[in-house]
């Protein structure tokens, strides 16, 4: 017992001192808003190009649930509603996870306290299956998915632009900075997972509204098909919970997000304090040593919360069903959290892990040894931030008791093709976006979205592709995906490689 209790402590000191080199020698998400002094004559100029190149574009919507108009949800996620058969899944005939699953998409947004760091107040939002065809309470349907939201409501500060984008002159919303810990919960209502203040300016993404994916304040992006408080479908369904890179936010990802909750998954996506776009344009970055730990924890009190008998999402929770996904240091997260080194206990409830662009470099193989959940790691052959040889493929020969684990290499793409970077550059220019984070937008956005990098929509189709079909079998069980988690065939063969193992 002593002799493995030491071999554990040595195995955590290894990765402790990875942790901490890498921190120190490189960021492993978008780049970090301290720039060296010589960007600063540069970046103004580089900021304003980008606002004119990108800005009278329209990117594409966010992907998602199907597409059309008849979604009119009752305004409250907990509302009741008879229930509805649940689409039907067969071996012989799965949904494509290259396109909208079956289900319409319900957002909102939660407050949730780590209770082993009760000052650490976790945003969250949340997508999940909804019920179609219901009708609206508040008096307002929903506006027709795709649609750009219009700001309706007399004395309203947001303006809606014509490409689709939403922004605004006025006060912080109700989530604070890109959705920042500033948000307050209503008093005793929730339980475990009090529901927060629709975010955006009055009335955009407001209950029956589409959602509201803020970038900074009042400024952010509609969705195309998920809609604020649609009546949830019955359940239940798996949990997955997302964690974002370093310097993003819990919405940076929000196309893989809808298109897990169009295929059945409910996906809860908190901020990590101290490791937001916003926490690093106010200068209040949490130390990567210190987020190391706190990651995982973050995501263990979200799976508490969402199965505590006093939130009202918890009958739609299967917590024998419960995965995670994590995009760069989220994906270094993702593996950790279903193993333990102290201080942080594993969280046994994870039964698959997915990793994206995930910075797996800093774990000793020890650590990698211990991950016994099926695990699939997603990489860009051109992402220069988490290389491909270093971290998946590393990875993938020693998580050596992970069975069955998988890397899919995606031929071009770079480290931010996995996020909605693209779209967010078309809210530059908008007022309300702190220079430093609209600089960070600028040069991620300028190494990410054009040739001879790889089409954001081709990048966001395959991770969705192999992201739904990994946690349908390996959480779900449903046999019928296994045909989809190998190397394309046709056109998007030369788009991605397939490695696996059982």
């Amino acid at each position: 017992m002593r002799r493995r209790r030491s071999d554990t402590l040595s195995s955590v000191m290894a990765m402790m001192r990875s942790v901490i080199w890498y921190a120190v020698t490189r960021r492993t998400a978008a780049p970090s808003a301290r720039r060296p002094t010589a960007l600063v004559v540069v970046l103004p100029a580089l900021l304003a190009l980008l606002g004119c190149l990108v800005g009278p574009a329209a990117p594409a919507m966010a992907g998602g649930g199907p597409p059309g108009s008849d979604q009119e949800p009752l305004a409250g996620a907990a509302a009741a509603a008879p229930a509805d058969p649940a689409p039907a899944v067969t071996a012989a005939a799965v949904p494509d996870p290259d396109l909208p699953g079956p289900w319409k998409i319900g957002y909102r947004t939660v407050r949730i306290v780590n209770s082993s760091s009760p000052g650490r107040v976790l945003v969250t939002s949340l997508w999940y299956p909804a019920r179609a065809n219901t009708a609206g309470t508040s008096g307002s349907g929903s506006a027709p998915s795709g649609a750009p939201a219009t700001a309706g409501t007399a004395g309203t500060t947001g303006t809606a632009r014509a490409d689709g984008l939403l922004g605004a002159n006025g006060p912080t919303g109700a989530n604070g900075p890109a959705g920042g810990s500033g948000a307050a919960a209503e008093p005793g209502v929730g339980g475990a997972c009090p529901e927060v203040a629709a975010a955006g300016p009055a009335g955009l993404g407001g209950p029956g509204q589409p959602a509201f994916y803020p970038l900074a304040g009042n400024v952010g992006l509609p969705s195309a098909s998920a809609v604020t408080d649609a009546a949830p479908a019955p359940g239940p369904f798996p949990l997955v919970v997302f964690s974002h890179g370093s310097v993003g936010s819990r919405t940076q990802s929000a196309f893989l997000m809808e298109a897990l909750a169009s295929h059945g998954f409910l996906v809860a996506a908190p901020d990590h304090p101290g490791d937001t776009m916003a926490d690093a344009a106010a200068g209040r970055e949490e130390r990567q040593l210190n987020l190391a730990t706190d990651r995982p924890r973050d995501v263990s009190a979200v799976i508490d919360a969402l199965t505590a008998t006093s939130c009202p999402d918890a009958p739609r929770v299967r917590p024998d069903q419960i995965g995670i996904v994590g995009f760069s240091f989220g994906g270094f997260t993702a593996i950790v959290s279903s193993i333990a080194n102290l201080p942080m206990p594993a969280d046994v409830r994870i039964r698959a892990s997915v990793g994206i662009a995930a910075a797996t470099s800093p774990l000793p193989a020890a650590s990698l040894a211990q991950v016994r959940v099926p695990t699939l790691l997603i990489g860009g052959t051109g992402d220069r931030t988490v290389p491909i040889p270093e971290n998946n493929d590393r990875a993938f020969n020693l998580l050596i008791h992970s069975h069955p684990r998988m890397t899919v290499a995606i031929t071009g793409a770079v480290h931010n093709s996995f996020t909605e970077i693209c779209r967010q550059a078309g809210l530059l220019g908008a007022a309300g976006i702190p220079a430093p984070l609209g600089m960070q937008v600028a040069l991620t956005s300028a190494a990410t979205c054009w040739p001879p990098q790889v089409a954001p929509a081709d990048a966001h189709r395959l991770a969705n592709r192999y992201v739904v079909a990994f946690l349908s079998l390996h959480l779900r069980g449903d046999d019928g995906y296994a045909r989809y988690l190998t190397t394309p065939d046709a056109g998007d063969a030369r788009l991605a490689t397939v490695r696996s193992s059982p």
